[in-house]
This record gives structure tokens, C-alpha cells and sequence, in this order.
């Protein structure tokens, strides 16, 4: 009987890596690049060491455990407010493209966006009006607004402000000198389980809701 509710289930067309690189290579274009570029070029102007981006690389065992410990919990939480606050709606991306998209988010979106918000603009911000207060809010409010360029909705750009506290909560909390490592970890989870696992989450409970009928 199971089989034959299954048979009548609709189809899902799966996402692939070949539609996942169509809008993957004109952002990394358009966005990644300029954004990793604009941090260099301001040390490089300002005569100031890349430790001022955060780009140091100390506790390196306590910043991985801080980085997955949070992380994981992030990406549960992306995939929870995906479910139940921005919509039941997905697109599962085949193996290959959970693969594409997670390299792409951890080792690529995280780091350069935690370069260019916590590393740069915070920074930045903290220095020219000496108050981290004004870093932080600066930074937070213009991570979370940006995303509005891309057209989220505003449940999804409110998710992305929750996210963005958190980020800055794991940067600006540990030790000095600052290091972008653990955030970054955290970031490129919490982004995987909104945008690429938590499709996965998605389907997972549309095919039980669908054997039920």
C-alpha cells in the first residue's frame, strides 16, 4: 500500500551542481571578490597588520571545538526557522550539490563575509569612533540589512539578524587578539542549515507528509 502512495507522490526535481554554479559564479564575481579585496586594501593604505582583520591564528584546538559546538547548534536552528518561520517551500540539491554548496558556504561565503563584517567594518568602525558599542551595532545592522539586496523577505532577513548577533557574540567574547576562525565555522553552519541542509530537512518531512496521504 506504501508503495503505491509513493509511486503517486509528485515528483522532486532535484538542484545540481550545474545549477548551483549558474548563480554561484557571477556572485563570487560581483560579491566575494570585492568584498575580500576592500579589507587588504584599507591595511594596505592604513600601513596596518592583518592581525587587525582578525586574520590571526592562536588557541587554534579551542577555536575549532567553539567554532563546531556553536556551529552545530546554528545549523539546527537555521534549519528550524527555515521550516517553521520562512516557509515549507525547497529545492533539494542532489549529493553532489550539498557537497558544491557546503564548500562554497564554509570555505568561501563564511570567510570572506566574516572578513569583511567582524574583521573590517567592526573594526573599523570601533577604531575611528572608539567605542566597540558602535562597532558592533554598525556591523550587525548592515550584515543583516544587506541581505535585503539579494530580495530575502523580511522573516528571512530577520533570521539573519538573529544569526548575526550570534556571530558577533562569538567574536567579540573571546580573548584578545580577536581571531575570525571559530565565527567563521559558526557562520558557514548556520548558513549551510538555512540554505543547503536545510532543504534537505525539508523534503525529509514533505516524503513523510506525503506517504501519509
Amino acid at each position: 500500500m506504501s508503495s503505491v502512495k509513493s509511486s503517486q507522490a509528485p515528483q522532486v526535481v532535484c538542484n545540481t551542481v550545474a545549477d548551483s554554479w549558474r548563480w554561484m559564479w557571477p556572485d563570487i564575481l560581483m560579491r566575494i571578490l570585492p568584498m575580500a579585496a576592500v579589507p587588504f586594501l584599507y591595511i594596505a593604505f592604513f600601513h596596518l597588520p592583518v592581525g587587525f582583520l582578525g586574520l590571526t591564528l592562536h588557541d587554534v584546538p579551542q577555536q575549532i571545538e567553539l567554532g563546531l559546538g556553536v556551529g552545530i547548534c546554528m545549523a539546527a536552528f537555521s534549519a528550524l526557522y527555515r521550516m517553521y518561520i520562512v516557509g515549507p517551500w525547497f529545492r533539494r540539491p542532489t549529493c553532489n550539490d550539498h557537497l558544491f554548496q557546503s564548500v562554497f558556504y564554509l570555505f568561501i561565503n563564511a570567510p570572506v563575509e566574516e572578513l569583511f563584517f567582524r574583521g573590517f567594518l567592526l573594526e573599523v568602525v570601533t577604531y575611528w569612533t572608539g567605542w566597540i558599542g558602535w562597532g558592533w551595532l554598525v556591523s550587525t545592522a548592515v550584515y543583516t540589512l544587506y541581505h535585503r539586496l539579494g530580495k530575502w523577505n523580511w522573516r528571512s532577513v530577520a533570521g539573519v539578524g538573529l544569526a548575526g548577533l550570534v556571530f558577533s557574540l562569538v567574536y567579540l567574547l573571546q580573548p584578545g587578539p580577536r581571531s575570525l576562525l571559530a565565527v567563521t565555522i559558526v557562520h558557514g553552519f548556520a548558513t549551510s542549515g538555512f540554505l543547503s541542509w536545510g532543504d534537505e530537512v525539508l523534503y525529509q518531512r514533505w516524503k513523510r507528509k506525503q506517504a501519509r496521504i
